[in-house]
């Protein structure tokens, strides 16, 4: 690209980025934030300082980003990083126990700075084989291809077609739910595999470079699946289509759902205010490397039908504004006509960036804009970064918190579950000094187990939930303190109004509790210091 071309795109990003910013609806306090939290950015054994500290720091970052969730990678592989009864523990923390609970400590940690932690499982994919993993213990459970061959351990994956799997990773799941405290259940690898048998890849090597086998031969060995491990040991290629399906095809994307249905439905029944998403891959019907038609995942009817609660697709392909904006909403092949019932019902769709791809690509400052482009989508409920390392090379914490994330938000309630609002909090405030006030809340006697809780502060005394600053979240069942600090450098100098709200687990709102205002708080004007010689020599500060 010529210098030239290079100058007019950045003009185009900045005239894009205006037209976006200026698009924002009148609300700005709600919206999800997060990074996806792999297991080995928490753990390592190599690591000089302990593991337990890591999980501190990387809450921290979230806070200093103005995040307020975290995907936590708790299960990978058929290996457990919490205290399982069905897995051993993983291979970060070589298949050993810690000496403590890495998913609980993490949760703590998030509540403890008004963070959400979504624990984030690996579904089918089973790679690799350890003593008590399920791969090693029921090897009958991974996916064969058409000839009956197993897929080889190094690949491995369960085979969402079998009941007995199904039900066995829903047991997994729900121990999570039901053990943990967690604010969310997120699915990765909720999909048939997409690996093809490697005697069947060099065959068909061979014949495209031979020329001996025509174009309509090589597409049909792509498109109907052979060589690929599609199959089980209960429904092999050679019985054909399972009874009660037209097609392979329908069995193969109703065994995922039938998945994701059961254990929605087992969420609803034992925590139902543990929101239930999935990470599906960014084309959900177009293209060759697509959700629906060639790993089965049809995450479109999950988030119509309610199946899930919040959609996070990983839009890894892109790293431009415009390329997003179309991909969700503008473009031929978009994920806009395909989801307007979820929409209309008011799931929560948030929009997965590859931030490792930012980064390899060398257009990492394309985050702010591409953000923009994103929030001027009505439906468009916030943002998840894979991966909390790029993250954490580009040091990016704090630089987000000032410019494209620069208020704390809450998260949009879907009141699809529960729409009752809590009873509202109480508020004191005590004047330190003329700088300082410290402001208490109290829950209401209504309440007795967690919730959130949102501080505001505002130039005046009607306290607007949706667009005033949000100076504080926290996360329990009692009573807090917030110190609210100036330097006197601000520029407004008057008094301020302080409020708060209780957030369900919903985050369904209450009113504003009652409201006090502060005395005026003091800007003082800037001192310079000048520096005088005298005939001495010697320097005098002034």
């Amino acid at each position: 690209m010529s210098s030239y071309d290079s100058e007019v795109e950045r003009i185009l990003i900045f005239f894009l980025f205006l037209l976006f910013h200026y698009a924002l609806p009148a609300g700005v306090n709600e919206e999800f934030r997060a990074t996806w939290v792999v297991t080995w950015e928490q753990i390592n054994p190599d690591w000089p300082r302990p593991n337990i500290d890591r999980i501190w720091e990387i809450m921290e970052k979230h806070k200093s980003a103005n995040m307020n969730a975290v995907l936590w990678q708790a299960r990978q592989n058929g290996t457990a990083y919490y205290n399982s009864s069905y897995e051993p523990w993983g291979k970060y923390l070589n298949y050993i126990n810690p000496g403590y609970d890495p998913l609980a400590h993490a949760i703590q940690e998030a509540h403890t700075r008004g963070i959400e932690l979504h624990a984030w499982m690996n579904v089918f994919e089973c790679r690799g084989v350890g003593y008590g993993t399920p791969a090693e213990e029921h090897p009958e459970w991974i996916c064969r291809d058409e000839d009956g061959n197993p897929m080889p351990f190094d690949i491995a994956s369960l085979s969402p077609g079998l009941a007995e799997v199904r039900q066995y990773l829903v047991n997994v799941a729900m121990e999570i739910v039901r053990n943990y405290n967690i604010d969310g259940l997120h699915l990765d690898y909720v999909r048939w595999n997409e690996y093809i048998n490697p005697k069947r890849s060099e065959e068909l090597a061979e014949l495209t470079l031979d020329g001996m086998t025509p174009q309509e031969q090589i597409q049909e060995l792509l498109e109907n699946k052979k060589g690929r491990y599609l199959y089980d040991t209960l429904h092999p290629y050679s019985t054909g289509v399972p009874e009660g399906f037209e097609s392979w095809e329908d069995w193969w994307q109703w065994s995922v759902t039938e998945f994701v249905r059961v254990l929605h439905d087992s969420i609803q029944a034992a925590k139902p205010w543990v929101r239930f998403s999935a990470a599906a891959l960014g084309k959900y019907n177009w293209d060759t490397w697509q959700a629906y038609g060639r790993v089965f995942q049809d995450a479109a009817l999950w988030f119509n039908e309610g199946y899930v609660n919040q959609l996070m697709p990983m839009h890894y392909h892109w790293t431009e504004p415009l390329d997003f904006y179309n991909m969700l909403s503008g473009g031929y092949q978009c994920w806009s006509p395909y989801i307007q019932d979820g929409v209309a019902d008011g799931r929560l769709y948030t929009v997965g960036f590859g931030s490792y791809k930012f980064a390899i690509q060398g257009v990492w400052e394309n985050h702010p804009v591409v953000v923009e482009a994103c929030r001027s989508i009505p439906w468009v409920d916030g943002f998840q970064f894979f991966s909390y390392r790029w993250w954490d090379d580009y040091q990016y914490w704090e630089e987000a918190g000032e410019t494209f994330f620069d208020s704390k938000t809450k998260i949009r309630d879907t009141k699809l579950i529960d729409s009752i609002p809590p009873d509202p909090p109480t508020v004191s405030l005590y004047k330190i000094d003329s700088l300082t006030y410290q402001i208490t809340v109290t829950p209401p006697v209504t309440i007795a187990s967690d919730y959130w809780y949102a501080i505001y502060r505002s130039t005046d005394d009607s306290i607007d939930v949706d667009n005033d600053e949000i100076i504080d979240i926290r996360f329990g069942d009692s009573s807090f303190t917030y110190i609210d600090s100036f330097n006197g450098t601000q520029d407004y100098n008057g008094t301020y109004f302080y409020a708060a709200t209780v957030l369900d687990r919903y985050w369904n709102e209450s009113q504003v509790s009652n409201v006090l205002e502060s005395d005026s708080i003091p800007s003082f004007p800037p001192t310079g210091v000048s520096t005088v010689s005298t005939e001495s020599g010697f320097n005098i500060h002034k």
